[in-house]
């Protein structure tokens, strides 16, 4: 009777309700989370029989995942601030000055190719919260964020080919602890920034180019711009994407009107991110290109070959590790798709779930047995027994350092209660006088690294360290002590 059909329904409701709460599950009604965690965790039908849909719950979950473990990886080895990177250290030091107003900072933010700005600007941030202390366990916590956005991505990216949620939290949880992620996270390295910014900006590249989503289109431009302004590898990155969108618009509809206005759409964003730091480099130091001087730091470094200097500091082992869980889910699938029609049925539906599987052992077998080189830079030399020695030899003497590299002979002179260490980010001879006359009556040393090209510049930042340039007469050279050179500042 149709008039019964309902009422027939209901019943048969109650029924699986208290069948469900016999069996020990808890009701959808009653508890939707825990019924949620239950399905997402333990009830994934094989792909042959269907993949299950997903609850709404789903979404929150993967993120409180996600975030969890790398707030679990963050914490678990909280190591002393001796034993977090170089680079960390410098940009917390950074940030600090930004925060409390010292040119130096402005000057140390967007002035070196070294130390791009983003991940500095997110520690700057975090820093500007009440109660929050700049600190290299600042970069720690940018790193263990970018983590859990790339596995958050994958999850994302997996969950839209329908991959079942067993494989996609364990490709979460292996990208989370591996351990050149591990080291990265606990370091406070900005490496895992550039990758999960590279690896999404790419992967909504491959996604526009299957739906032609403007959405995607922008997102891929504004995460690739990102990337080129965290590690300047990423320039790389992005000429190669503006010519792969060039050519896939091309492919797509052979109009130069579609392609150029899909070029700009990708290369606007990007532009105006770029743009920024070139303005902040016009701005503050007088120059839009003044962060490329490193390029050319005596010696030149025309001595070494273009593969030399993309993979200075840039781990792109480990980014390949980390797209290949990424992609390939997203490719086969594609693949299968075109293929529909020939493939059965069966085939089809196991091959996206089979290539996420083989995606997490080859992440596993290449990141945990293979030795997967980190960007993890030291101080050249020990800075604190060199502060004794200079303090011990020249007991009358006031000793600047500039750079990146003076916060750490800064950081190693405390307590300094007669200021004999003096620190300017980018030195210029004129700023020297200034030094002499506010140190009337002592000796005026000046350290310079003798380390070459990029190295050099960006750790001592000398201004007047041009090619064809040599050392004032002024200049008397003091004595040598591990990779610094020492020169006596003579007054005229």
């Amino acid at each position: 009777m149709a008039g019964g059909r309902p009422c027939t329904r209901r019943l048969d409701a109650r029924r699986d309700v208290g069948t469900a709460g016999s069996s020990g599950l808890a009701a959808p009604g009653r508890l939707p989370l825990i019924k949620a965690t239950y399905d997402l965790l333990w009830d994934v039908k094989p792909p042959l029989m269907g993949i299950r849909t997903f609850h709404r719950y789903e979404a929150p979950l993967a993120v409180v995942f996600a975030v969890g473990i790398a707030v679990a990886v963050l914490v678990t080895a909280r190591m002393p601030e001796r034993h977090f990177s170089l680079e960390a250290r410098q940009r917390a030091s950074v940030a600090t000055d930004v925060i409390t107003g010292a040119s130096r900072g402005t000057q140390g933010l967007v002035g070196s190719l070294y130390l791009a700005p983003l991940p500095t600007v997110l520690i700057i941030f975090l820093g500007l919260v009440p109660f929050v202390h700049v600190t290299p366990l600042l970069s720690s916590v940018v790193a263990a964020g970018a983590t859990a956005f790339l596995a958050l991505y994958v999850n994302a990216n997996w969950r839209r080919h329908e991959i079942p949620a067993a494989l996609r939290f364990s490709a979460m949880l292996c990208i989370l602890i591996l351990p050149p992620v591990v080291l990265s996270i606990q370091s406070g390295q900005t490496t895992m920034v550039f990758a999960a910014l590279t690896v999404a900006g790419v992967g909504a590249l491959i996604e526009w180019s299957r739906t032609v989503s403007l959405r995607q289109l922008a997102f891929a431009s504004l995460l690739l711009a990102g990337a080129v302004i965290t590690r300047y590898q990423g320039a790389v990155v992005a000429l190669v994407a503006v010519l792969f969108v060039f050519t896939a618009a091309m492919l797509r509809r052979r109009s130069w009107s579609f392609c150029e206005g899909t070029v700009l759409t990708f290369f606007v964003p990007s532009a105006y991110v770029i743009l920024l730091w070139i303005g902040g480099n016009w701005l503050i130091l007088g120059s839009p290109l003044f962060f490329l001087k490193a390029l050319w730091s005596p010696p030149s470094y025309a001595g070494a070959n273009l593969r030399a200097f993309l993979s200075f500091d840039c781990p792109w082992l480990l980014l390949a590790v980390l797209a290949l869980p990424a992609f390939s889910v997203p490719l086969i699938a594609s693949l299968v798709g075109k293929g529909a029609r020939i493939l059965p049925q069966r085939i089809a539906a196991l091959a996206a779930p089979a290539a996420g599987a083989a995606s997490i052992v080859a992440l596993v077998a290449v990141a945990w047995f293979a030795d997967i080189p980190t960007s993890f830079r030291t101080s050249p030399t020990n800075v604190r027994q060199m502060v004794g020695y200079l303090q011990t030899a020249y007991p009358n003497g006031t000793f600047i350092v500039s750079g990146y590299a003076g916060y750490d002979f800064i950081e190693a002179s405390r307590p300094d209660p007669e200021h004999r260490w003096v620190h300017v980010m980018h030195l210029e001879p004129s700023g020297i006088a200034k030094v002499l006359d506010d140190y009337p009556g002592r000796q005026v040393f000046l350290l310079v690294n003798a380390g070459e090209a990029l190295g050099r510049w960006d750790e001592v930042g000398l201004a007047w360290h041009i090619p064809g340039s040599r050392i004032p007469e002024r200049y008397l050279f003091a004595r040598q002590v591990g990779v610094w050179t020492v020169f006596e500042v003579l007054r005229g």
